[in-house]
């Protein structure tokens, strides 16, 4: 489409490279199919950045960028085009499919906190929790978040999403993926006050407040925080805890 679009390579082709997934065709009108201009930049998740990109002009690419399968990129396109991709298809794992074979889940994810641009190294549409267990290997944590370029979807738990994404064939996300599941949230009244307690370790979480859940504004706590504990008198109304991650 016009603009941007968040690509995944979704077969093994012979090199993986952008000469070999985006070929410069000469289509029935003698231009080529990839318009001039069409650029393609990877994602690095150690700098939360775009830094590498690669240019379309004249029928080659300033650079032959290699795009494994789950490899995530941003395509940016100037005119709509149509791509035909050959390849093999693949299991979540990377590994070639075999007929009639149960397809498993992918090792489990283990880099660090961070967001990721990936996709599914199988040919298939992930919905909802799906995206997680088929890209990473397991079921999201409360907090992560699918982001897509039409908006951000954030897991709720129990298998609930605020809003429930969806990655097509082809397609890649970004995902906002956690080391480790998140803190217990403790909530105890004494003394007519409130103690709130998390676990002093767990340091990216944010402790945010809300008086009206049908309104769903939260706020950073504004109070004395100490290692992570916080007292408060007992509230008039309603006063609702919860735990953001960045």
């Amino acid at each position: 489409m016009t603009g941007s679009n968040l690509f995944n390579n979704p077969l093994l082709t012979s090199s993986n490279t952008l000469n070999g997934l985006f070929q410069p065709i000469i289509s029935t009108s003698g231009t080529f199919t990839i318009p001039d201009g069409t650029t393609v930049s990877l994602w690095n998740p150690n700098t939360s950045s775009f830094d590498t990109t690669a240019t379309f002009t004249n029928g080659s690419w300033s650079a032959d960028l290699k795009l494994p399968p789950g490899t995530g990129a941003l395509v940016f396109a100037p005119r709509p085009f149509t791509n035909t991709i050959i390849g093999e298809a693949l299991d979540h794992n990377g590994i070639p499919m075999m007929n009639n074979v149960p397809i498993p889940p992918p090792t489990l994810f283990s880099g660090p906190d961070g967001i990721y641009l990936l996709g599914d190294k199988a040919p298939f549409i992930d919905t909802g929790t799906n995206i997680f267990l088929n890209i990473i290997g397991r079921i999201p944590y409360v907090g992560e978040k699918v982001m897509l370029l039409s908006g951000t979807s954030t897991y709720l738990g129990n298998g609930t999403w605020d809003s429930i994404p969806a990655i097509g064939l082809g397609q890649a996300a970004f995902l906002t993926i956690m080391s480790e599941p998140p803190p217990a949230l403790t909530i105890v009244s004494s003394n007519s006050q409130t103690i709130v307690a998390w676990p002093p370790s767990a340091s990216p979480w944010t402790l945010q407040t809300n008086s009206d859940l049908a309104n769903g504004t939260w706020g950073d706590y504004a109070g004395l925080i100490i290692n992570n504990t916080v007292t408060n008198p007992a509230a008039a109304g309603n006063l609702f805890f919860r735990l953001s991650y960045p």
